[in-house]
């Protein structure tokens, strides 16, 4: 019921953001909520979210689950700050401490990746999501930014993948990839 049919699940898709859950089980809910609540802002594609089971089965899976809609939340405030004329990024929007930004820390955030993830030709792959089109022609963007769902956790550690475009064609945040850090490799896994 869950995959691509968000419809059932909450309601109507492209509900009034402020009908956004407070609180969520797990991170397959989580991206469901944003898929629902916050199109105007996010682009969450079907098949972003990967190998969700073992996140939303953890002992962690609810703290998760809500890390990751505060997480998703604070890309969409990004959004709406760009479009009333902000001129930063998303680390510098968080830096601010604007009301729902995310910890613009190293351990809870990063915006681009190591030279060596990025000069490594299997983990650099591995970071190539679907995106629209109208972004890039062949529908796949390298993604280098992404929120840091929990430090600990080991390889099951959620990460969340995106790109801004909010300068770009879309007017959005792209989200690639949700799922657990041993499908994005680095030297530290």
């Amino acid at each position: 019921m869950r995959e691509g049919r968000s419809d059932i699940y909450w309601g109507a898709h492209d509900a009034p953001a402020d009908d956004l859950p407070e609180d969520v089980q797990d991170v397959s809910e989580a991206v469901l909520a944003a898929r629902t609540y916050l199109t105007e802002w996010l682009e969450v594609p079907d098949g972003v979210e990967r190998e969700l089971h073992g996140i939303d089965s953890a002992p962690n899976a609810y703290a998760w689950g809500n890390s990751t809609l505060r997480g998703l939340r604070a890309l969409a405030e990004y959004v709406k700050a760009r479009r009333t004329g902000f001129g930063g990024g998303f680390w510098e929007w968080c830096e601010r401490g604007d009301a729902g930004a995310w910890p613009a820390t190293t351990k809870k955030l990063a915006m681009r990746e190591s030279e060596s993830v990025a000069n490594n030709a299997r983990w650099a792959k591995a970071r190539k999501f679907s995106i629209d089109t109208r972004v890039s022609p062949d529908g796949l963007q390298y993604m280098e930014s992404h929120l840091k769902i929990s430090e600990g956790g080991g390889d099951l550690a959620p990460r969340v993948y995106f790109h801004d475009d909010t300068a770009g064609p879309t007017g959005k945040v792209h989200i690639g990839f949700v799922g657990p850090h041993y499908l994005v490799p680095n030297t530290k896994s």
